[in-house]
């Protein structure tokens, strides 16, 4: 963890085998190419036969890589999913995903990191515009949607909506309920980090549990 906001592991392999004993395993082997009656095949006049090298182990062949990226977010996407939190990763690529979006660059610490830095932060401020004119666009439909829900509402379940709109600072809908209750699972996981280390979060906690208690309320109503 050399940045609060990147924990990460870097992952060393070795490219040969162990054998039953625990010694190094030979890292390729030499397979001869051979013709349809099984003979050893030459190039021309050359003395030695045609051959190919077998590695012992795949773990450095990009098929590998791509299987173990692929079982990564799976494992992860399970762990969310039993935590019922909405959002998934996924191993593949924006354009192999369908996603109209700029993918940004791993910067490095080469002599191209400072331009990768500044293309990043192009891209970071491409999404923070867009995601500020797509937040604008969903209250927009989520006060739609409590205006629709509200016709329904008796005078006192009306007022508990507005309370509770108060006291969690968001619409009451479905969308906007999910968005409440995934901000609240991280900002405790957080909170309960910074309590193992011995900081006082006392008065988060108790805002924590306060807004679950609301979305809880919430989530009865609708």
């Amino acid at each position: 963890r050399d940045h609060p906001d990147n924990p990460h592991a870097h992952v060393m392999l070795t490219n040969r085998p162990f054998n039953s004993d625990g010694t190094w395993g030979i890292k390729s082997k030499k397979q001869y190419i051979l013709d349809d009656n099984g003979n050893k095949t030459y190039i021309g006049t050359s003395k030695y036969p045609k051959s190919r090298k077998i590695l012992m182990v795949d773990w450095d062949k990009k098929e590998k890589i791509t299987e173990w990226r692929h079982n990564w977010a799976a494992s992860v996407n399970q762990a969310l999913e039993q935590k019922n939190i909405p959002d998934r990763i996924s191993e593949k690529s924006f354009v192999e995903q369908g996603i109209a979006d700029t993918p940004m660059q791993h910067e490095g610490i080469n002599s191209k990191r400072h331009e990768r830095k500044a293309f990043n932060q192009q891209v970071k401020n491409y999404r923070k515009s867009k995601a500020g004119y797509k937040n604008m666009q969903e209250k927009v439909v989520n006060r739609g949607h409590l205006d629709s829900l509200s016709k329904h509402f008796s005078f006192n379940e009306k007022k508990v909506v507005k309370e509770l709109s108060h006291e969690m600072k968001t619409y009451i809908s479905l969308e906007s309920l999910d968005d409440k209750r995934r901000m609240l699972f991280n900002w405790k996981n957080s909170t309960l980090i910074k309590h193992a280390v011995g900081e006082d979060v006392t008065k988060q906690l108790l805002t924590i549990n306060q807004q679950e208690s609301s979305l809880k309320k919430a989530d009865e109503l609708l």
